[in-house]
């Protein structure tokens, strides 16, 4: 993980900060106090869009098509959200809850765009995972002031800014803006989805602590809508200000017959697409009648279980090009209830039967191996398909005909805002993470069943970034893979399945005692001609483990190979007392 994100966000906030005091008081003569306003308002807006998680927002390019309700659906949700908002005697928040797939994120950006066409939006953002602006708290408060200012076109002096540093303030210097604009919809809404895909959950749970404090105090022209999962630290958070809140400031989603209806719903207009348009091409093996039936129908509906993504994931799969919707459908129906939840039994389907479509040849093998770690490389983090190839020693071509095979899990987005960003691989819903890295999960598909060879460059990977991210860096992070010849023979001889690699468990145990120094110090490799445990892979594990030698770095710089050198490196730039060096 790149750990140079957070510092670098409050660095930036600090320098914001600082803009903003030099213009915390304005003179005494009406001249000079007007000039110095227009040029404060110019650098200070400069400034606060330099601390703005600009694809935060409902409508951020970074965010691709992002889902919506589908039409005649979460119609109940919808009206109860738009008579909140008109009521004023109704509470200051509405929380959305529920787990992974229920719907969350599709009601609260179709509130976000509803909102946002009347004129009754205030800000809004949407936490992920996957994007170091999203997965953390620190620029929410910047990120909705600013989108604000940018959609009323209101003036804030710069004392007003400079005291948003604060839920408090902000709520405060918020409601005051828009009650003293009679031209504004009053109240607005501030939209705040996902809250709980912020990496940290203390930062979680002080956020939203922070946040419900000041809507007690902020007035009543704001109103927020919150969703997240029913997260333990988020339930203690929200039962701490039940009183305040009320007792119909929750929605449950996933618990209801409504939920049910709905899924069924979009099931019947989805199939009903489906059908149409295959039959019009020919390319369905039911030529007339309906399709699906109404027990089948309701079969999908009950292993949903309120769980609007299992609806959507299972549509994409069963609406393949390349296959018969008919049979696809059979195919998920045939799968039997076991102890896994019928979301991760869909998603072994679907991988299963891409493993399938990519043969049994030698050339296929090394393709299956390759669909996993491009699972394993998004799951680390969304990329171009170029760079995950490069990663991975493969064409591109390649990576992305396995992306093809998996549109129902991944999907390509824009890396971040504006015409020249990059074009990522992303997980289509966050249930396919869960999926992927349960730590007890069972299945062949699990980031504990992944190839350890892969787990292993990765997390060298990681390392390497973090270590290029210290501050004051004199000594450049060398621009070739030194691990490259190694890396090769590695996945050749895995992808190849070769017997010497397959019964060689040099690897499995060598991951397990690099975070054991003892462990280490005693590994030695086995005696089979093809070990994977070589020199080279076991003393660059010694020195992640055991960053001191008798050598100087020098020494052992002019005498080991390009990859010991390349650890080297990293082992300098990660040490503790280079880093103070640095700093100092």
């Amino acid at each position: 993980m790149d750990f140079s994100g957070q510092s670098t966000i409050q660095t930036q906030n600090a320098a914001f900060y600082n803009t903003i005091n030099q213009f915390s008081s304005l003179p005494k003569r009406a001249s000079e106090r007007k000039k110095k306003k227009s040029n404060m308002d110019a650098i200070v807006r400069g400034a606060l869009a330099r601390v703005t998680a600009k694809s935060a927002s409902f409508d951020a390019a970074e965010r691709g098509d992002p889902p919506k309700c589908h039409p005649d659906t979460r119609i109940a949700v919808q009206d109860s959200l738009v008579a909140w908002r008109s009521n004023r005697a109704a509470g200051p928040v509405r929380l959305i809850s529920g787990w992974a797939g229920t719907g969350k994120t599709t009601i609260t950006q179709t509130m976000a765009e509803y909102w946002a066409k009347r004129g009754q939006l205030a800000g809004s953002f949407f936490f992920s995972r996957s994007s170091k602006e999203r997965s953390e708290t620190d620029w929410i408060r910047e990120t909705i002031l600013h989108q604000f200012l940018q959609t009323f076109g209101v003036d804030m002096d710069a004392g007003n800014i400079d005291g948003c540093r604060t839920w408090e303030l902000l709520l405060t210097s918020l409601n005051a803006t828009i009650s003293a604009l009679p031209s504004l919809p009053q109240p607005l809404v501030i939209v705040i989805d996902g809250l709980d895909e912020c990496l940290n959950t203390n930062h979680q749970a002080t956020f939203l602590r922070e946040l419900l404090r000041s809507l007690g105090q902020s007035g009543s022209s704001i109103k927020i809508l919150i969703s997240c999962r029913p997260e333990r630290h988020l339930e203690n958070v929200f039962n701490e200000f039940a009183s305040q809140l009320g007792y119909s400031y929750r929605i449950h989603l996933g618990q209801s017959a409504e939920d049910n209806d709905d899924i069924r719903t979009f099931l019947r207009a989805s199939f009903d697409r489906i059908c149409q348009d295959r039959r019009n091409d020919g390319a369905m093996s039911l030529k007339d009648g309906l399709w699906p039936s109404h027990h089948e129908i309701e079969r999908v509906v009950d292993r949903a279980s309120g769980q609007f993504v299992f609806a959507a994931t299972m549509i994409r799969f069963v609406d393949d090009e390349n296959e018969d919707p008919v049979e696809m459908l059979n195919l998920v129906l045939e799968h039997q209830t076991s102890s896994f939840e019928a979301i991760d039994l869909l998603y072994i389907l679907i991988l299963e039967r891409v493993e399938m479509a990519l043969g049994k040849g030698s050339k296929s093998i090394e393709r299956r191996q390759l669909m996993r770690n491009l699972i394993l490389h998004v799951n680390n983090e969304p990329s171009p398909s170029l760079t995950i190839a490069d990663f991975w020693f493969q064409k591109e071509v390649t990576v992305n005909i396995l992306v093809k095979h998996l549109r129902a899990v991944l999907v390509r987005n824009p890396s971040s805002p504006g015409q020249d960003s990059e074009i990522v691989i992303q997980f289509r819903h966050k249930s396919f993470h869960d999926f992927f890295a349960r730590p007890s999960a069972p299945h062949s598909f699990s980031l504990a069943s992944m190839n350890p060879v892969s787990k292993f460059f990765l997390s060298l990977r990681a390392h390497a970034r973090e270590a290029a991210g210290r501050p004051c860096r004199d000594d450049p992070l060398p621009t070739v893979f030194p691990y490259e010849k190694e890396a090769r023979r590695l996945h050749q001889a895995y992808s190849q399945d070769k017997p010497t690699f397959r019964g060689c468990m040099c690897l499995p145990r060598l991951e397990l005692a690099r975070l054991d120094v003892r462990a280490l110090q005693a590994f030695k490799p086995c005696r089979q001609s093809n070990c994977v445990a070589n020199s080279d892979l076991l003393t660059l594990c010694r020195m992640i483990v055991t960053p001191h030698s008798s050598q100087s770095l020098e020494e052992q710089e002019s005498t080991s190979s390009p990859i010991l050198r390349f650890f080297l490196w990293l082992r300098a730039a990660l040490s503790p007392k280079r880093h103070r060096e640095n700093m100092g």
